[in-house]
């Protein structure tokens, strides 16, 4: 978690989504504590379409190029796709596929 690339910028609020598509259970909950690590504000997360999608996508909803690939950096995985939303409760959703690997450390409550 040193890699300041990766981490929410100081004094920014950065509100992600997290819907876990990969069939996988409770990927989003770990991925949901994984980015709040990195200063992420995931203010949702839950499952969504269950196709058992390979990889994980990023949709970024803002102008903010570099917001993506920083939750990109902190998951190690992803493909950024620009889905602009004027109207948007988020700033960018992550769909999580079978690609992002948890970290084996104990889950904390």
């Amino acid at each position: 978690m040193t890699d300041t690339s990766a981490r929410a910028p100081a004094g920014l609020r950065i509100r992600v989504r997290v819907l876990n598509v990969s069939g996988v259970p409770g990927l989003a909950r770990r991925a949901t504590n994984h980015l709040r690590e990195y200063g992420f504000d995931v203010v949702d997360f839950g499952s969504g379409r269950r196709d058992g999608e390979t990889r994980t996508r990023i949709s970024n909803h803002t102008s903010h190029a570099d917001w993506p690939l920083r939750v990109q950096r902190a998951l190690g995985v992803g493909v950024i796709a620009t889905d602009p939303d004027t109207s948007r409760y988020v700033d960018l959703t992550v769909y999580l596929g079978r690609d992002w690997r948890p970290s084996t450390e104990t889950l904390r409550p």
